[in-house]
């Protein structure tokens, strides 16, 4: 057994190791690409205060509180989900990279990682991976993984990146295999090159508050990594809380299901505290004459390909905005009238518009 596994991966032991005797991780195959969902999504009212501003911990931090309504319609004829929705309010948003960011530089260097059920470097088939306990600082435990682990460089600007280096996890070691490599897409293709990379992020600065909301119960506390169809990669961390931004989960058994044509009305909302460096005076007073840019994301899936087919995709509405100045708060409305209000459902998630009382 141990020499069939040294014939397939390559490598050799001091000492022989069964099969049976480590942890064999499974390859996940990946689900065919198919259609899509036609969801929208329309920033329809944000509200938000700042209120006092104490010292905690030797941190300055101030109140914040704000409530967001998002317009989300599914167009499909097909039953949707909607897994997560992200919210951004900031001084400046633009989609991919800004041309200021340092990350926009024509020489910026970045990696994406990936996995794939197989692969042939100088004509040799590799399809299990030694995945070392501690990569610093190798432990000589660890577990095997069926498939092997890539991952490409590429150099290049803001909308593209030239991929110029492809390398592979051999047992521990990142060697690079650039033109001796052939490995099976997603889709089962034989295929030896990545070309080009698309850059499909959004540059913000200047957050005023930011919340990523959960409303398929995946748990706080998670990180999320978000695969575009071109393999660009997005990873959203779970922030911490005296931070601009947060991450939330609505309560379990909150339907995220959008029938075919519905509209719903999604509020985020909270009343927290955070660092007083994310709402400065002088950024405030700059409201009153300023616009103000908002973005609403929103990742969704068409529910009757579940287990069949990957019908996952993610949108994205960026605006700008000029926000009223109100003795409730800094306001942009486009949905409210003064004889309405928001009525908000048993979950804090879902609101209705009722005239008030």
């Amino acid at each position: 057994m141990f020499g069939l596994l040294s014939l397939l991966v390559g490598t050799a032991f001091a000492s022989p190791l069964l099969i049976s005797e480590l942890e064999l991780r499974h390859y996940s195959t990946r689900l065919p690409k198919g259609p899509t969902a036609d969801i929208n999504a329309s920033i329809v009212y944000t509200n938000f205060s700042v209120g006092e501003t104490s010292v905690v911990y030797n941190k300055t931090i101030t109140d914040l509180s704000y409530f967001v309504v998002l317009n989300i319609t599914n167009n499909s004829d097909e039953w949707a989900g909607v897994d997560w929705i992200n919210f951004d309010a900031a001084e400046k948003i633009t989609q991919g990279l800004s041309s200021d960011s340092i990350f926009a530089s024509v020489n910026f260097t970045n990696s994406v990682g990936w996995e794939s059920e197989g692969a042939w470097v100088d004509g040799k088939w590799y399809n299990l991976t030694w995945i070392p306990e501690g990569w610093r600082e190798p432990t000589g435990e660890g577990y095997w993984m069926e498939g092997v682990q890539l991952k490409d460089k590429a150099v290049g600007s803001s909308v593209s990146g030239n991929v110029t280096n492809i390398y592979m996890n051999m047992n521990g070691t990142w060697v690079d295999v650039t033109g001796r490599i052939q490995w099976i897409d997603y889709e089962g293709n034989v295929v030896d090159t990545k070309s080009e990379r698309v850059n499909c992020l959004a540059s913000i600065s200047g957050v005023f508050f930011s919340e990523l909301k959960f409303l398929c119960h995946a748990g706080i506390g998670s990180t999320l990594t978000s695969v575009s169809e071109n393999g660009t990669v997005e990873v959203i961390e779970n922030p911490e809380t005296l931070h601009s931004s947060l991450t939330t989960n609505v309560t379990e058994g909150f339907n995220n299901l959008w029938a075919p044509h519905q509209s719903r009305l999604i509020a985020i909302s909270t009343n927290r505290r955070i660092l007083s460096e994310y709402v400065e005076q002088s950024k405030l007073e700059q409201l009153e004459t300023t616009p103000i840019y908002l973005r609403a994301s929103v990742h969704h899936h068409l529910n009757s390909s579940l287990g069949v087919y990957d019908t996952t995709a993610y949108i994205d509405e960026i605006k700008q905005v000029q926000l009223e100045i109100t003795d409730e708060g800094y306001v942009y409305n486009t949905i409210l009238s003064d004889d309405k209000m928001f009525v908000m459902d048993s979950f804090g998630v879902e609101v209705f518009i009722e005239p008030r009382n």
